[in-house]
């Protein structure tokens, strides 16, 4: 009874291994790489190859897939340096533009807050010229109507001295003797000339008078000589009054033309400023245009740059899936072979009984 029971169970062994080798060639002929194997194995022992040629089929198999990986490595890894190169110059180009950007703008931003104050300094500076040539013109008016002034009055005077010279003359002649009636035509005509002026008639007035009461009451010496002493201090007081108005006339004169080369100067200075910022304002809005130009043009650059990148990285993550795939579908096959391998060496019976009577 034991011995039954012992042989039942190995029967039950060895039906059940018979099961799983049927079960494990069944999922390698459904594969079709492990079909088209099973297909050169079922050749070979059709032909009653032996045993150890169909290991070396096996083992050719395996080499192939061995090298086919290999290969597929080597490929992958000189795709792999080719992308990460091609992605850091790529990347470098972006950095490149990007910073490119910011720089151009920050100078467009900087340049327009400059533009602004120059085009403030030439307002400013155009107004400048405005006012210096409207002083120049206001005081230049002043000055030639102080000139003018001071020749109508020192013309004024020297009348005044002419007149006194004539009348001291018109004395000198009574005191040599003269006769009245000889100068009344020259006398007559002094007066009225020395009551006619109004620009000194208070200090002429006492002469006036003076003459007045010769011609009244007559001729003697004691008025001429009096008369005499008027006119001369008269005349003194005239040379006096010539003296200071021509002083300021001098003066002002030399204050003029110290201002006027001053104003002179300073226009000079304020429309050289002029040119300079208007030489300037223009170099601003160049660099403005230009510096929006370079914006534009890195920003497409930019984006192409971008554009490639993302499809560098796009072909890379399919070469990778393919490489990964093609490399699980070899270590499948690896699998495959390895497990033909094990039956061929220790089952031979079975696998050769399932490789014929498969489809």
């Amino acid at each position: 009874m034991q011995k039954l029971v012992i042989l039942a169970f190995i029967v039950a062994i060895t039906a059940a291994k018979f099961v799983d080798i049927h079960t494990t060639l069944a999922q390698i002929n459904a594969d079709p790489f492990g079909h088209v194997v099973l297909s050169a194995i079922k050749a070979h022992l059709q032909a009653q190859t032996p045993a150890n040629e169909v290991n070396m089929l096996l083992n050719a198999v395996g080499a192939g897939i061995v090298q086919d990986q290999n290969d597929h490595d080597h490929n992958f890894e000189l795709d792999t340096t080719t992308n990460n190169r091609i992605v850091e110059d790529l990347e470098k180009e972006i950095l490149y533009h990007q910073n490119q950007i910011a720089a151009n703008t920050q100078l467009r931003d900087d340049t327009i807050e400059a533009l602004a104050v120059s085009e403030e300094d030439i307002r400013v500076t155009i107004q400048d010229i405005a006012n210096n040539e409207v002083t120049q013109a206001r005081e230049e008016a002043t000055r030639n109507q102080q000139h003018e002034t001071f020749v109508s009055k020192v013309a004024a005077i020297d009348d005044v001295i002419d007149a006194i010279d004539d009348a001291a003359k018109l004395i000198q002649h009574l005191s040599l003797g003269a006769s009245f009636a000889q100068i009344k035509t020259k006398f007559d005509s002094l007066q009225k000339k020395l009551s006619d002026n109004t620009t000194h008639s208070a200090l002429l007035q006492p002469v006036i008078a003076a003459l007045t009461e010769l011609a009244t009451h007559g001729v003697n010496q004691k008025a001429l000589t009096k008369i005499a002493q008027l006119l001369s201090e008269i005349r003194q007081q005239l040379v006096q009054e010539k003296t200071a108005k021509t002083d300021v006339e001098e003066r002002q004169a030399a204050h003029w033309a110290e201002f006027s080369v001053h104003l002179a100067n300073e226009h000079t200075r304020l429309v050289e400023r002029k040119a300079q910022l208007e030489v300037q304002i223009q170099e601003q809005k160049d660099t403005i245009e230009d510096a929006i130009s370079w914006i534009e043009f890195h920003s497409l650059e930019l984006e192409n740059s971008e554009e490639r990148l993302a499809g560098q990285q796009a072909w890379f993550s399919v070469q990778s899936q393919i490489y990964e795939t093609q490399t699980a579908e070899r270590t499948a096959q690896q699998e495959i072979v390895d497990r033909l391998q094990e039956h061929i060496s220790e089952k031979l019976q079975t696998t050769a009984q399932f490789i014929a009577s498969r489809n």
